[in-house]
């Protein structure tokens, strides 16, 4: 009996399946489906060999991975009567049991500021643990030259001497280059001293037949990070929606992947997005990377108001993504915008959801004036802003995307990274601005 027939032996309305040959994984809907017969469903594995390795209870959303003859992760969502089942021959799974992290750093999320020289995207967030060692979601845009270099620096700095530096877990969200282009070039060119534990996603597959949206540069370059996960030595795991794993001290919840979307074509890129909220020291950070419409929607009806949390990463950098109504359940104390100052200036008017997340938060920071640390247990009175590193080359920024500024603005935008604490001794200043202003 195949995955499919087993699977089906239990309920026999499942939607069509997608099946990954990447992966070895089916994707398969059950509609109209209520608390009882998901429990019985359950229990038919269990009787049919299946060991459960972990429940979860998120608002009344129902998770269960268990494994057997494979690997299922299973998600009830009574919002909208919906069980999603992905079956895997691939059983490798994260760590599901709390973990005791000893050590004297204290723990801190970084957003990190991401080299905007050349362009106005790119986002880095880092969790360094008791022990040293750094949780690192996504990486920065290939043009964001040096910034594997800089993430490797910034770590380096943080870990003793004569230690090497720990990375106990690498979160991509999505596939987009302006998250994980550099997190390839970390692979090939810093490992040297750096021990990578586990590198953490849900990308989605070529397989969604949205694909024919996605911009060309989207497919090739996940085809690309597929071979590097393929062949990489580190551990991989696929997470799920439902899935609470551990890792150091850190608590992650995982509250949304594109296979929540299913059977609904992802034609936004964005909205293959893994989201996670990250507890550690009894304080939240959400994190949901580039997730955009139809993530928050799914976001919103499934969670409610236990979604609140300390700190909010803004999602897509504060361009569309998350709807209005998301930030105010998400109600963060602190709303991070992975993004240029410049842009955020930009579209801040016309973006209703940017305006509610800082009606609601005490604070807001935009990463390309300097790194933020945020030591966790969370409060504001903790919170420290980095130098500023980086500053626009605005000439070659003219020629690469057709846009520039009046000389007014370009010295503006210099006082307020001198205000930062930038300077040409910190600062990646690759030209003059001479007849702009004087340096």
């Amino acid at each position: 009996m195949n995955i499919l027939e087993k699977f089906r032996r239990f309920r026999t309305e499942a939607d069509e399946p997608v099946y990954d040959c990447r992966e070895g994984c089916y994707m398969l809907l059950y509609r109209n489906v209520n608390a009882e017969e998901y429990c019985a469903w359950i229990n038919a594995l269990e009787a049919d060999g299946y060991e459960i390795l972990q429940r979860t209870d998120m608002n009344g959303n129902l998770y269960t991975c268990l494994t057997g003859n494979v690997l299922v992760n299973a998600l009830f969502t009574p919002c909208d009567g919906i069980l999603r089942v992905s079956a895997s021959e691939n059983k490798r799974v994260p760590n599901f049991e709390k973990q005791i992290c000893k050590g004297d750093c204290q723990t801190a999320f970084y957003a990190f500021e991401s080299d905007q020289t050349l362009i106005d995207c790119g986002m880095c967030l880092l969790v360094q643990c008791p022990d040293y060692s750094f949780f690192v979601v996504d990486s920065g845009h290939y043009l964001q030259m040096n910034d594997n270099d800089r993430i490797y620096k910034f770590m380096r700095e943080r870990t003793p001497q004569g230690q090497k530096v720990v990375v106990n877990g690498w979160l991509l969200s999505h596939a987009h280059s302006d998250h994980v282009s550099k997190f390839m070039d970390f692979l090939r060119y810093n490992r040297d001293d750096v021990i990578i534990e586990g590198i953490y996603s849900n990308l989605i597959p070529d397989y969604n037949a949205a694909n024919v949206y996605w911009d060309t540069e989207e497919t090739l370059l996940a085809a690309k990070l597929f071979k590097v996960l393929d062949n990489t030595d580190i551990p991989t795991y696929k997470i799920h929606t439902g899935q609470r794993f551990y890792i150091r001290n850190l608590c992650f919840d995982v509250m949304g992947t594109h296979e929540d979307i299913y059977p609904q074509l992802v034609r936004d890129y964005n909205d293959s997005s893994c989201m996670v909220m990250l507890t550690a020291e009894n304080s939240r950070v959400f994190i949901p990377g580039d997730a955009s419409n139809l993530a928050s929607i799914e976001l919103v009806k499934r969670y409610g108001e236990t979604l609140k949390c300390d700190v909010v990463q803004m999602s897509h950098h504060g361009h569309n993504g998350l709807y209005k109504d998301a930030y105010e359940l998400l109600d963060a104390c602190v709303a991070v915008f992975p993004i240029t100052r410049i842009k955020f200036d930009e579209e801040y008017p016309r973006i209703e959801a940017n305006r509610r997340a800082i009606e609601l938060a005490e604070r807001y920071y935009i990463t390309s004036d300097g790194t933020v640390k945020i030591p966790l247990p969370f409060s504001l009175e903790s919170i420290e802003k980095l130098p500023d590193e980086t500053f626009e080359d605005f000439g070659k920024i003219e020629r690469l995307w057709g846009y520039t500024y009046t000389d007014e603005r370009k010295k503006e935008l210099y006082d307020i990274f001198l205000s930062n604490g930038g300077s040409l001794d910190n600062a990646t200043l690759p030209v003059r601005y001479e007849g702009i202003f004087s340096m």
